[in-house]
């Protein structure tokens, strides 16, 4: 892969205002790519009208919704266009869902959530079962693998379970979970299934028919779109549910699930960022422009996970080799194939929010603190404020972004 031709996309690296940034917080937040922003553009001032019209600017805003739904579709491998619902983010998506799940639970129902997760897939759970008095079991974190316990998976899940919600990356250690395990055997027991793709989705290729889950989501804003949420669900589970909507509000999903007046801008801007990965499989995966989007969106994927891979594994390397360094989610021997190119760590001499600071100053962004995955961090045994210091590599970021973060953190030896 071209580190430059890929930079090219993205208009961010050509301000001489940022011309010296190293971004190593993509996990938080991508940089957005041309693709994606043009397309956002395009929206806001050629097709800006409600849907519904029979006025070209609305028959346009529809087609490029159905064509953003067909791209997204293709991303997790859903079966139709149908199965993808929308939203503000991730967070709104999954509060708005586990309230249409809580339709149909009792008092005494079960949930069962794990400690590798970001805090958007525990607290909607948490406030539903609260809520409805439901009884909520934990999958602990395992501090050998740095994700969930999976040997507690047979004793946490019950014939009372109705649902589990789970990490497919730890955004913490950048643990990949075994989530197709945990949710072949929630299958037998006759749970849904609930998986947060956020941190996985631009790493790695996801495919809602291997995992056998029932519902997934991920976020346009880490897959170098716009702030966007999208959520895919099985269809059947999406026409059986019973969405919180306005009266005059289609009863067919996705559209019952998407109230009041969609953000098109944003909507626009997630296809354009799901056409740029496709446009890396073609031009550097190997894939044919007479290939299908879904197959092109795998050989980007593909290419793009074997760019990262190459620098996390010397950045890992490179950190080993500071002394008082505690890294989170590093094992003997580096098994790059299940983890995501996040990575945590903390110093005995320094607070993670000084480390924070120096880098900044030295025009290295990146993140410390909880990340919002507090579960994690108390498994860890750290202070819930301070937390971690957390890089993440993204396609854009080159092996000298890595040689001058590495350099930056001399000062600490």
């Amino acid at each position: 892969m071209d580190i430059e031709r890929i930079r090219q996309q993205f208009p961010v690296f050509s301000m001489p205002t940022l011309k010296d940034t190293i971004f190593l917080d993509g996990a938080a937040g991508t940089q957005m790519c041309k693709t994606a922003l043009d397309a956002s553009l395009q929206a806001a001032i050629e097709n800006n009208a409600n849907l519904g019209g029979h006025f070209s600017t609305s028959s346009i805003a529809q087609r490029e919704i159905d064509r953003a739904r067909c791209a997204a579709a293709a991303l997790v491998n859903a079966n139709c266009a149908e199965e993808i619902v929308f939203g503000q983010n991730m967070t709104t998506l999954t509060f708005h869902m586990s309230r249409c799940l809580g339709r149909s639970l009792r008092k005494g129902d079960e949930i069962v959530l794990t400690r590798s997760d970001h805090e958007a897939n525990i607290s909607p759970w948490l406030e539903l079962a609260k809520d409805l008095e439901l009884t909520v079991r934990w999958l602990s974190f395992d501090l050998n693998t740095y994700g969930f316990n999976i040997s507690e998976i047979e004793s946490s899940i019950t014939e009372r379970t109705k649902i589990v919600a789970l990490s497919y990356a730890n955004n913490v250690t950048g643990t990949i979970n075994d989530v197709a395990a945990v949710a072949a055997l929630a299958k037998r027991k006759g749970a849904i299934v609930y998986i947060d793709a956020v941190q996985f989705a631009p790493h790695g290729v996801i495919d809602v028919q291997a995992l056998g889950c029932d519902f997934l989501v991920c976020s346009s804003h880490k897959l170098y779109g716009p702030h966007h949420g999208i959520l895919w669900g099985r269809l059947e589970l999406l026409e059986a549910l019973i969405p919180y909507k306005p009266r005059p509000t289609s009863d067919k999903p996705p559209f019952k699930f998407e109230t009041g007046t969609k953000n098109r801008e944003a909507i626009a801007g997630a296809l354009g960022a799901i056409e740029h990965l496709a446009w890396i499989g073609r031009e550097f995966g190997g894939s044919s422009e007479q290939a299908d989007k879904r197959q092109q969106i795998v050989a980007g994927t593909r290419t793009v996970v074997e760019h990262e891979q190459v620098l996390v594994q010397e950045v890992l390397e490179g950190l080993k080799g500071f002394t008082g360094i505690r890294i989170y989610g590093y094992c003997e021997p580096i098994e790059l194939c299940r983890r995501v190119p996040t990575v945590s760590f903390t110093l005995d001499s320094t607070p993670s929010e000084v480390v924070s600071q120096h880098m900044a100053e030295r025009g290295i962004r990146l993140w410390y603190g909880n990340n919002f995955s507090t579960e994690t961090i108390r498994a860890l045994g750290l202070d819930e404020n301070d937390g971690v210091v957390r890089i993440s590599l993204a396609q854009y970021t080159s092996q000298d972004d890595v040689h001058r973060f590495l350099s930056a953190m001399d000062n600490f030896s």
